[in-house]
């Protein structure tokens, strides 16, 4: 799950593209800016594998945080998922611009549990509200990374372009003020990308 998370924000970025659209009958342009930060925790203890991860992406638009938490205990087999997803436009989300730091303030968000028994052979489903907070601390040096691609076919053409700032972090933080120690990996991202579609 890291490396997806952390291929996907890395392949969003900043982007200065020029074209005529003279030629062209038809032209669209999406433009995708903003800041994010992501964290992942681990442990494994007394046979118990339990992880979780907390994303956040900030835009003009708002704030958007994902929680998922994962437990599976090898001495009963029973394992569960936990996933969240919360959009607010309040301005719960702080991020440096240096990617030096970043705070989520307290939210509360909805987790919809899948629970396997092994025993029972069977599913339960629940939802609980659960309050979480966040804190990361940029470490070392910041990163950047630059893709164009051009595509064409026929009468059709796109491009695409990013540019991306990103950083290592150690976050902390708390799941119903149980706290979660310094995180095994966390990020600061800063992004930018534009993707531009055109028919003759």
């Amino acid at each position: 799950m890291k490396k997806l998370f952390t291929g996907m924000f890395v392949l969003m970025v900043l982007l200065s593209l020029t074209i005529s659209a003279e030629a062209f009958d038809s032209k669209s342009i999406d433009r995708n800016e903003g800041m994010s930060a992501y964290a992942d925790w681990y442990e494994y203890t007394d046979d118990v594998y339990s992880d979780k991860f907390i994303q956040i992406m900030d835009t003009d638009d708002g704030t958007d945080i994902y929680l998922y938490c994962m437990t599976y205990d090898e001495n009963t087999g029973i394992w569960s998922d936990k996933s969240g997803y919360l959009f607010t436009q309040e301005d719960v989300f702080t991020i440096d611009k240096k990617l030096e730091s970043a705070t989520l303030s307290p939210v509360d968000i909805e987790l919809y549990a899948y629970i396997y028994d092994p025993n029972t052979d069977t599913y339960t489903d629940t939802v609980e509200t659960v309050t979480i907070t966040a804190q990361w601390t940029g470490e070392g040096d910041v990163m950047k990374s630059i893709s164009k691609y051009i595509s064409k076919y026929g009468d059709f053409m796109s491009k695409y372009s990013d540019n991306t700032m990103y950083r290592e972090a150690t976050a902390t933080g708390s799941i119903n003020k149980e706290d979660l120690g310094p995180s095994d990996y966390g990020q600061l991202i800063k992004f930018k990308s534009v993707s531009m579609y055109m028919d003759k």
